[in-house]
């Protein structure tokens, strides 16, 4: 039982690993992407099989072969390791690059928004400004002659001309403001659909550095005892099960010396006895 799960946990894991490493592999070499999925498919089928013929014919194999084979699969294992770095180095630089453009939309849209309040406390300033000014010149009219009062009127009616333009530019700033935040909003929530990148963040932040070190040392973590681990448990594999089939023939052997020796004994009964009636 534990042989056939330790078989099947080998071949899922070198198959994962196969994937990974054949889909990196043939973006890196798009014009070409079903040829070069083949190829590298066989590559990886064929490194499963010569590490299992090294192990089972290691004694009867010659020492060129041994030598070639060998520095075959450790060569495969580094072209598979390279190809799920590139993988993985791809899915990071996508998910970067969308979470880039929201972090940058987010600055944008808050920049906008700074500019936008920036005029409406300017604005806001000034029609306080034109109210105290219309009230001060309301309060002189009444001392004033129908003559000398005309320019205050002007002044007046153009200072509430003013305070209209403004407070209708105002209720445009608010509007748009308002649009601001919406879509400051919907940038913060595509930005946390990228929960892998926050977390990579956070742990650059945690350690001191930028965040392409830590995606670095962590997939290289990862191939590092991806494939390796693939290829040690088909080794393995093949360790458990000629262990099981030693175990069977040594099984065999010890009920064949049983039976021997059961007949040997029952020869050893009937043969004096036999004897005996002779005589």
């Amino acid at each position: 039982m534990f042989v056939g799960i330790l078989a099947l946990t080998a071949f899922v894991i070198a198959g994962v690993a196969a994937y990974f490493s054949v889909q990196g592999i043939a973006t890196l070499y798009a014009g070409a992407f079903i040829s070069v999925l083949v190829m590298a498919g066989a590559l990886e089928v064929g490194k499963l099989v010569a590490t299992s013929f090294l192990y089972r014919y290691w004694h009867k194999t010659n020492l060129l072969l041994k030598t070639y084979i060998l520095v075959a699969i450790l060569t495969l294992m580094g072209i598979t390791s390279m190809g799920i770095f590139g993988f993985l180095t791809s899915a990071y630089q996508t998910s970067l690059i969308e979470y880039s453009q929201a972090e940058t939309q987010q600055e944008f849209l808050v920049s906008q928004k700074a500019i936008l309040e920036k005029e409406l406390a300017s604005l806001t300033m000034r029609v306080d400004t034109l109210n105290q000014s219309r009230l001060a010149q309301e309060q002189r009219l009444p001392s004033m002659s129908r003559r000398s009062a005309a320019p205050v009127y002007e002044d007046i009616r153009k200072s509430g001309e003013e305070i209209t333009q403004a407070r209708g530019r105002m209720n445009q700033i608010f509007e748009e403001i308002k649009t601001l935040d919406l879509q400051t909003l919907e940038a913060q929530k595509q930005s946390g659909k990228q929960k892998d990148i926050g977390t990579l963040k956070y742990a650059a932040e945690l350690f001191g550095t930028d965040i392409n070190t830590i995606v670095k040392w962590f997939t290289l973590a990862i191939i590092v005892v991806f494939d390796p681990l693939a290829i040690a448990l088909v080794l393995a594999y093949n360790i458990a099960a000629n262990r099981k089939f030693d175990d069977s023939e040594e099984t065999i052997v010890e009920d064949e010396e049983k039976e021997t020796k059961i007949i040997r004994k029952i020869k050893e009964k009937i043969l004096p006895s036999t004897a005996k009636y002779r005589n």
